[in-house]
C-alpha cells in the first residue's frame, strides 16, 4: 500500500497546581517615629523587636500550610539574609521568623523584607513558589530650631496593618479573615498619644466586631469584592487624621472542565520561526558576520499557504551556552525583528509567543556563534551540521522536486564530510528494519532498495520528487566528518495533496489522568471521504515524545490502526505528537 496522507496532532498533559497566597505579618507598626532631639525611636526595636512571621495558604482554603513549606527565605533590601547577625536573628528550624533585633533605620528612612516560600505541591509533585513583602519607615518628629526653642512636635497617624488580601474559594466565598485585623495610633513627636483622641469608623463592604467608636477594627466577613474601614481621629483644637485601612479578596482560580468529549477538531495551526542565518560567525578579532539578523514568523492553518505571523519575541543572549539573559522583548505584535547580538556571546535565543503577551511559547530557536580559530593553544573549533532547502520547503498540485542540502561549518568555515546519509521520517522503521543507529527509530534510510524516487542520498544535497511528499514529510541527514556524526532535520509539504488528513478529539490532559479518542478525517476539496472508514484506506497511528523519539511500546508494538483509537494519559509524558498515516 502507498501512503496517500499524513496528518498529526500535538497532545499535552497539563497539570494544575494549587494556588499559592503568603503574608507576612508583624507584632510591631510598620512606621518607626524618631525624635532626633535625643535621638530616641519609638518603638524602640532594641527592646520591642519587630518578629515577621510567614503565613500560606492555599487560595480558597483557611488552613496556614507554612509548617509544610520546602524552604523560606528572607531578603533584606534585595539582598538575602542567610544566617542570623547582630541586626537580624533568622529562625533555624519550623517556620522561620525574622526577627530584627535594632533600630535599623537609623541609617536609612526605609527597609524592604521580602519572604520567598517554596512549596511542593503533593497532589502534582511540582514545586511552587510564592513571594511577599513587608516595608518598614521611619517619620522624624519635629526637632528644635536654631534659637534652641524645641519646634512644635508633628503629629503622625500609623496603622498597624494599612492594607490586607483575603483568600477566597472561586465564588469569593469561605474567605479566611486571618490577619484582618487594624489598630489607629498616634503619635505626638515620639510620644503615642492615641488614648487623647477620639476616633469614627465609616465601613464599606465589610463586617467589623468592634464599635465603630473603637481605635482597632477586625473584619470578619466582605460583602463586596473589596472594602474598607476608614478611621477618623479628632481631638480639640487639632485638625482632623483620616486614615483608611483596605481590603481585597483574592479569589481562587476555576479550572476549566475540558469535558469527556473531544470538541469537533480543527484544521491544525503551525507555528514556527524563520531566522535569516542558521550561525552567526565570529571572526579571531571578534567580528560578526552577519553584523545582524532578521527573524520572523510564520503559521501555516491545516495545508493552507505559510502566512507572516504577529506574535511577540523574546531574544535572549548566552556567555556560556547554558544560562540565557532576556536582552528583548516585544512590546507589540510584530511578524519580524532585526537583533544585533552583544559582543562576546556564544549563542542568541530568539522565541515566539502567541500575539498578546508571552505566556504563552509557540517556538524557540537558538543561533550559536560560531568561532574561527585563533593561532596558538585553543579549545576545540565548534563543528555544526545544518539541513536547508534552497528552493524552499513547499510544492504545489503534487508537482515537481525539492532539494534539501546539508552544510558542515567548523569554526564558521564549510568544511566537507566524509560520508552522507538520508533518512525519511517512518513509523514502521526500527534501527533493526529498515533503519539504522544513527537514524534511530522512525527513521527509514535512504538507499537503492528503498528511496522513495530520491536522488543523492548518499551526497550532500538530496532531490526530493513531489511522489515522496505525502502532505507533510522529515528528512534527517547524518553527515560524518573527522570521525563524528553531525546531524539535522528538514520539512517539506506539499500544500495541495489532494487528500487532508484532520485528526479530532481532545488535545490536551490535565494531571496525568483520563484518556482521549481521536478519530482520523479525510478531505478532498474540502468534502470529507471515507466518512464510515469502509473506503478501503488504512489508517496507522504513530507516538513521538517531546524529543521527536518514535514510541516502541504505543498499542503494544510501536503503531495502532483504525479511524478512530484511543490514547491515554498515560501514553503521554507532558508532551507528545501523534501521526496519522493514511495508505490504499
Amino acid at each position: 500500500m502507498t501512503v496517500v496522507s499524513s496528518g498529526q496532532l500535538t497532545l499535552i498533559d497539563v497539570n494544575d497546581s494549587k494556588q499559592l497566597q503568603l503574608f507576612v505579618s508583624t507584632n510591631q507598626p510598620k512606621t518607626q517615629i524618631y525624635n532626633p532631639d535625643n535621638s530616641s525611636y519609638t518603638p524602640n526595636w532594641t527592646s520591642s523587636k519587630p518578629v515577621l512571621t510567614p503565613q500560606l495558604f492555599v487560595a480558597g482554603t483557611a488552613a496556614d500550610i507554612i509548617a509544610s513549606a520546602k524552604s523560606i527565605k528572607w531578603f533584606v533590601d534585595g539582598t538575602e539574609l542567610t544566617a542570623s547577625t547582630t541586626d537580624y536573628t533568622l529562625a533555624s528550624s519550623g517556620v522561620k521568623t525574622l526577627t530584627i533585633n535594632n533600630n535599623v533605620l537609623s541609617s536609612s528612612n526605609s527597609k524592604l523584607f521580602v519572604c520567598e516560600v517554596v512549596y511542593t505541591d503533593p497532589d502534582t509533585g511540582f514545586d511552587v513558589t510564592a513571594k511577599a513583602d513587608i516595608e518598614f519607615i521611619k517619620v522624624s518628629s519635629g526637632q528644635k530650631g536654631d534659637t534652641g526653642a524645641s519646634g512644635a512636635d508633628a503629629i503622625v497617624a500609623v496603622l498597624t496593618n494599612e492594607s490586607h488580601t483575603v483568600p477566597t474559594d472561586s465564588a469569593g466565598n469561605n474567605g479566611n479573615f486571618a490577619g484582618a485585623v487594624s489598630t489607629i495610633k498616634i503619635y505626638e513627636g515620639a510620644t503615642d498619644v492615641t488614648a487623647l483622641w477620639s476616633v469614627t469608623q465609616t465601613r464599606s463592604g465589610v463586617t467589623v466586631t468592634e464599635a465603630t467608636t473603637s481605635k482597632t477594627a477586625t473584619v470578619t466577613a466582605m460583602s463586596a469584592d473589596t472594602g474598607y474601614v476608614e478611621f477618623t481621629a479628632s481631638r480639640s483644637g487639632y485638625a482632623n487624621i483620616v486614615k483608611r485601612f483596605n481590603l481585597s479578596k483574592n479569589k481562587q482560580g476555576i479550572k476549566g472542565d475540558t469535558g469527556s468529549t473531544g470538541a469537533t477538531g480543527q484544521s491544525a495551526t503551525a507555528y514556527w520561526l524563520v531566522p535569516e542565518v542558521s550561525a552567526i560567525q565570529k571572526s579571531i578579532s571578534g567580528v560578526y558576520t552577519p553584523a545582524s539578523f532578521i527573524v520572523s514568523a510564520k503559521y501555516q492553518v491545516g495545508q493552507g499557504s505559510p502566512t507572516a505571523y504577529a506574535g511577540r519575541f523574546i531574544i535572549s543572549e548566552s556567555t556560556d551556552g547554558v544560562a540565557f539573559t532576556a536582552k528583548y522583548t516585544s512590546s507589540a505584535n510584530e511578524a519580524s525583528r532585526s537583533y544585533t547580538p552583544s559582543a562576546g556571546i556564544v549563542a542568541v535565543k530568539v522565541q515566539l509567543y502567541l500575539a498578546g503577551g508571552t505566556s504563552n511559547l509557540l517556538d524557540e530557536q537558538i543561533i550559536p556563534i560560531v568561532k574561527d580559530g585563533a593561532t596558538g593553544a585553543k579549545g576545540a573549533d565548534a563543528v555544526v551540521a545544518v539541513v536547508w532547502t534552497p528552493d524552499g520547503n513547499t510544492i504545489r498540485n503534487a508537482n515537481g522536486s525539492l532539494t534539501a542540502k546539508v552544510d558542515v561549518y567548523k569554526a564558521g568555515a564549510l568544511v566537507t564530510p566524509s560520508a552522507f546519509k538520508w533518512y525519511i521520517q517512518d513509523p514502521t522503521a526500527t534501527t533493526a528494519s529498515g533503519g539504522d543507529a544513527d537514524g534511530g527509530n522512525g527513521w527509514r534510510l535512504l538507499n537503492a532498495t528503498y528511496n522513495a524516487g530520491t536522488t543523492g542520498y548518499t551526497t550532500a544535497t538530496l532531490t526530493i520528487p513531489a511522489s515522496a511528499i505525502s502532505s507533510v514529510e522529515s528528512f534527517k541527514c547524518v553527515a560524518t566528518y573527522s570521525s563524528v556524526k553531525y546531524t539535522d532535520v528538514c520539512t517539506v509539504m506539499d500544500v495541495s495533496d489532494p487528500i487532508q488528513v484532520v485528526i479530532t478529539g481532545t488535545s490536551v490532559f490535565k494531571n496525568g489522568q483520563g484518556d482521549t479518542s481521536l478519530t482520523a478525517k479525510l478531505y478532498r476539496a474540502g468534502v470529507e471521504i471515507d466518512s464510515d472508514g469502509t473506503d478501503g484506506y488504512v489508517y496507522t497511528w504513530s507516538l513521538y515524545n517531546s524529543a521527536g523519539v518514535k514510541s516502541a511500546t504505543f498499542g503494544g508494538s510501536g503503531t495502532k490502526t483504525g479511524k478512530t483509537i484511543t490514547v491515554a494519559s498515560s501514553d503521554i509524558d507532558s508532551r507528545g505528537n501523534i501521526i496519522c498515516d493514511v495508505s490504499k
